[in-house]
């Protein structure tokens, strides 16, 4: 009896001491986490035409929505809980009919929010620009556009005709057979034009013609937002045609129209004392500033960029890609894009001390190239098949100046299939070289490029597309230093695609003019008008090894 008073009495101080501590020290409070948020891939999502799904990866330690999908993409779902796992997130997108168009879906974990860009390639033939939002060639008809005829000659009986033998839309108020110019107005006026779901866009055609009074007054571009007047867009006096060769007239900046349907009209007004002649093709209206995709000529004198090579050989897209960086834009590369071998036969690029600026680390930002889209575009999101490994023509680590140079580097256009021992091996020794060098130089010019003609040897991509494997790879490199006193010096390299036993670059380097002979190029074409023709083919034929700058 004594036991059990004295375990109770034990028991109830023991209660009371719990209960006078539970007084005085209160509960913590529980510790908050700060919010966080990963979604992957990395932006852009490209999708096809065709519609389809895509999947993304969500990592959010706290509750989560999304916003900002237009009615073309379902996004599910759409809000989460906190997870330690990572959770899927489904697009789904609706089949495209007309232009390219793209989404900012915006993903918020309590205020930290990340923006995922989703992209559709457009329903257009093949030739279009990837980043088209309207476009007619006018090759075969006049496809999508009208005819509005304000005044009509009635000898005529018509301004606006599609021209067979010139494969364009023609407008003119000459009759050819009595020499006559007559009074006319007609319209060629596109149909209804999506900007809605752009930040900023732009218009470019081609055009020829002649025998106007003042071309600027009597062919004319205009646009009009749905339901709204027409306004004209100004065409540079130097941008039009003086003969029936057609020429660029130039880009128009839409910013003041995206976010709205669009039209565009064609306006073509004569009198009985003057009547031109006005060809039409080509008409596009692209997403983005034409600053960021340039698309230099094909004759690369006109462009004036020292490391554009030449070649007779139309069978390849020809590219370029830009960034902005301290309010300034630079070029990051060219390249000739093979859509039979899926790789890039050159990339061209300029090296410098902006360039080589170590700024941030390496992307590893896989990536479609948005130029061609998903469709035309190698997939190098992993390894190819066999194990090659995703080869940089411009290496990653020549663009560390931004991130938006160096994401670019990891494009399915900059990357071909390369044998591991090769790419870490003797391509390694090369682009280290032509680093070192450029880092003494004022500015270094290079063309990085692959052999793809008669390879037997192909693998896959991300996406299960077939990849040429290139046969060998090259480089030619021209180096300026104005303090030297030979300022130009060049060199030449060129690899079999295969494991070398010594990573020595004296036995692989070469002259440019021998380059030449091997890949077909004609490298540095811009040389000679920058010192003359005589100077430039000798440091063309100047074997680098005699050279100290080369230090082989």
């Amino acid at each position: 009896m004594k036991l059990i008073k004295w375990i109770t009495a034990t028991c109830l101080a023991m209660a009371a001491a719990s209960a006078a501590f539970s007084c005085d020290e209160p509960d913590p409070e529980p510790v908050k986490k700060d919010p966080e948020l990963k979604v992957t891939p990395a932006d852009p999502v490209s999708m096809s035409a065709a519609g389809g799904e895509a999947k993304l990866s969500l990592m959010s330690n706290v509750d989560w929505t999304v916003s900002g999908a237009p009615a073309w993409l379902v996004v599910s779902p759409t809000s989460g809980a906190a997870s330690n796992y990572k959770q899927e997130i489904t697009l789904t997108a609706q089949q495209n009919t007309a232009g390219a168009r793209e989404a900012v879906l915006t993903f918020n974990a309590q205020g930290v929010t990340q923006d995922i860009t989703v992209k559709q390639a457009h329903a257009f033939d093949s030739s279009a620009p990837a980043n088209a939002l309207f476009y007619e060639t006018l090759e075969k008809s006049a496809g999508s556009f009208t005819i509005k005829d304000v005044k009509v000659p009635e000898k005529l009986g018509f301004v606006w005709e599609h021209s067979d033998q010139y494969k364009c839309m023609k407008a003119t108020a000459y009759e050819n057979s009595t020499t006559n110019n007559y009074e006319s107005e007609s319209w060629l006026i596109s149909p209804d034009i999506d900007l809605t779901s752009v930040s900023s866009a732009y218009l470019t055609f081609e055009h020829a013609g002649g025998y106007f009074g003042t071309a600027s007054n009597e062919a004319t571009v205009w646009i009009s937002k749905a339901g709204g007047e027409w306004e004209p867009l100004l065409i540079d006096k130097d941008d039009y045609p003086t003969s029936w060769t057609f020429i660029d007239a130039g880009n128009w900046d839409l910013k003041d129209y995206v976010g709205n349907v669009v039209k565009l009209g064609f306006k073509y007004s004569s009198t009985s004392k003057k009547a031109g002649t006005w060809e039409i093709r080509n008409v596009a209206v692209l997403s983005g500033s034409h600053e960021d995709v340039t698309v230099p000529e094909i004759d690369p004198t006109k462009t004036k960029w020292m490391e554009l090579p030449a070649t007779d050989d139309d069978a390849y897209g020809y590219y370029s890609h830009s960034f902005t960086m301290k309010d300034k834009v630079y070029r990051n590369y060219s390249f000739a894009w093979s859509q039979k071998d899926l790789v890039s036969v050159w990339v061209a690029y300029p090296l410098s001390e902006d360039y080589l600026d170590k700024v941030v680390d390496r992307t590893d930002a896989w990536a479609y190239d948005p130029i061609l889209g998903s469709e035309l575009s190698s997939a190098p999101f992993s390894y190819y098949a066999d194990d090659y490994a995703r080869g940089h023509q411009l290496p990653s680590a020549d663009r560390l100046c931004c991130r938006d140079a160096n994401e670019q580097t990891f494009y399915g256009t900059n990357i071909a299939p390369q044998l591991n021992e090769h790419n870490e091996g003797i391509w390694t020794n090369i682009e280290n070289k032509v680093r070192s060098v450029a880092k003494d130089s004022d500015t270094t010019y290079v063309v990085t490029g692959c052999v793809v003609a008669d390879s037997q040897e192909f693998s896959t991509d991300s996406d299960g597309k077939q990849i040429t494997v290139p046969t060998a790879f090259f480089k030619a490199v021209l180096r300026y230093k104005a303090s030297d006193s030979s300022p130009w010096t060049a060199a030449g390299f060129f690899t079999e695609h295969k494991k070398y036993s010594s990573n020595d670059l004296k036995p692989i380097s070469m002259t440019i003019d021998e380059l030449e002979e091997k890949t077909g190029l004609d490298f540095f074409v811009n040389l000679a008008g920058k010192i003359g023709k005589d100077e430039a083919a000798a440091i063309e034929a100047a074997d680098p090894s005699d050279s100290s700058v080369w230090g082989l």
